[in-house]
């Protein structure tokens, strides 16, 4: 009996192997593992990096690994299923052999190969130092002459660099260029500066701090220079039929040179020797005129008794239509707290278009103005802009601004005076004393009394009475 049941026991465990490896063979054979590369990179993490040392190369950041899995896993596994590790405990100083471990989350995968399987690595120390930022002015020769520029200032002048001591050493200096162009006035700007080595190459991987420094550049207007325009003025009418297009002047600014009070009292504008006279013109005249300076001051550039000219360009041209306008100036886009002055309250417009649109024409539909947009105190020279108002009447369209004098106008941008207080006077009114008289009559008497004014202060006297006999 005994026996039998054994036989029985060892037929069950017979037949249930039996059915495990046929169901492990129909498994495999409808899920065999696949070994192939895995498509998409693996990223390293650095492990256990030393105090005081930074990798001073590039090594690689990620790696290609083949594995073996399952084919019904690999449409289910990610980059974030694998994690790739560089241990660096116990490094130093140097370059470095570091092997690349990869791990699976899934337990039915397996790691064939990683690429790379080593990464290089170059360890330095961790160095600090402070370094002066210089400045590199460009563009100076643009400063008009006249104008004074001072020497840069920087806040803060010292900024500490921080990196590999190999790039800590090749910082020679730290560099910032400010151009100058087209500047008059003091230049404030925040500017990052460029560490550079001893040849002037710019050097890179290292930190900075501050990373931006405040730099300022005062200019200055000499007392006894002035950079003014030049104005023509033209007298008579071209030949029936034809207009002025255009008055041109080179140069149309020049700087001169003279006693302060003399330049200061100039203003922002110098006009030539007499009028040009264009009586009768059919084309173009072309003419150098004397410029008209005051005793003692003087065009820079020109020689010791030479006289100033300049160059005046007076275009001719058929009529189709032309006028000139004069044209009120007004300020556009100062800012709130600043006030305006300009050298020249009115400009001269000369317009071109159709002929009945010109005898037409009103005024106010035009507008005339300097843009001080961005502009802080200071002096400047600023071209006019002459505007036609088309929103209000939509031929203006057809008219064209043909020119424009002068083509620049001095403006000087200030900050308002502080009102001066004014005090208040306090009037008393006094009690008006009117007189009263006794009189006694013998006759005709006429008396006439007048009372007086009231003041702000009045001493009262009673008035005696009048008797009459």
């Amino acid at each position: 009996m005994r026996k039998r049941l054994w036989d029985d026991i060892g037929t069950a465990i017979l037949a249930l192997v039996l059915a495990l490896v046929v169901w492990v063979n129909a498994t495999y054979q409808n899920d065999r593992p696949v070994e192939d590369i895995f498509p998409q990179p693996i990223p390293i993490t650095m492990l256990n990096n030393p105090t005081g040392l930074v990798i001073t190369n590039d090594p690689p950041d990620r790696v290609q690994i083949k594995i073996r899995a399952f084919s019904s896993s690999w449409n289910t596994l990610q980059s974030e299923d694998f994690n790739a590790v560089a241990d660096l405990a116990g490094l130093g100083e140097g370059m470095h052999a570091v092997p690349v471990v990869v791990s699976s989350t899934d337990p039915t995968v397996t790691i064939l190969s990683v690429h790379p399987s080593t990464l290089y690595v170059r360890l330095e120390p961790l160095k600090q130092e402070l370094k002066e930022v210089v400045v590199n002015l460009t563009d100076r020769e643009e400063v008009p002459l006249g104008y004074r520029v001072y020497a840069p200032e920087v806040e803060p002048n010292l900024v500490r660099i921080e990196g590999p001591s190999s790039l800590v050493d090749r910082v020679s200096r730290l560099e910032v260029n400010l151009s100058l162009l087209n500047e008059r006035a003091t230049v404030e700007k925040e500017m990052t500066p460029q560490p550079v080595d001893e040849r002037g190459q710019s050097v890179t991987g290292v930190l900075l701090t501050p990373p931006q420094v405040r730099v300022r550049v005062v200019i200055e207007r000499k007392q006894n220079y002035r950079e003014v325009a030049v104005r023509v003025r033209t007298t008579g009418h071209p030949a029936r039929g034809y207009y002025v297009s255009g008055v041109d002047v080179v140069p149309a600014t020049v700087t001169v040179v003279g006693p302060p009070s003399v330049i200061d009292a100039m203003g922002g504008l110098v006009d030539t020797r007499g009028e040009l006279d264009i009586s009768g013109a059919t084309r173009m005249i072309a003419e150098r005129m004397e410029l008209a300076l005051p005793e003692g001051v003087s065009v820079v550039g020109t020689k010791e008794g030479e006289k100033a000219t300049v160059l005046v360009t007076v275009g001719i041209d058929a009529v189709t239509g032309g006028t000139t306008l004069e044209l009120p100036l007004k300020v556009k886009k100062l800012r709130s707290d600043l006030v305006a002055k300009l050298s020249v309250s009115e400009v001269d417009v000369i317009l071109t278009g159709p002929a009945i649109l010109l005898d037409e024409l009103e005024t106010d539909l035009l507008e005339a103005y300097v843009d001080l947009s961005g502009l802080g105190p200071g002096t400047y020279q600023v071209k006019p802009v002459v505007s036609l108002l088309v929103s209000q009447d939509s031929k203006l369209r057809d008219l064209v601004v043909s020119d424009i004098s002068p083509k620049s106008i001095e403006v000087t941008i200030s900050e308002p005076p502080t009102p001066t207080p004014t005090p208040t006077a306090t009037v008393t009114q006094m009690p008006t004393f009117t007189p009263t008289a006794a009189i006694t009559v013998t006759g005709t008497i006429t008396i006439s009394v007048e009372s007086p004014a009231p003041t702000s202060a009045a001493t009262l006297t009673p008035s005696p009475k009048a008797s009459g006999a």
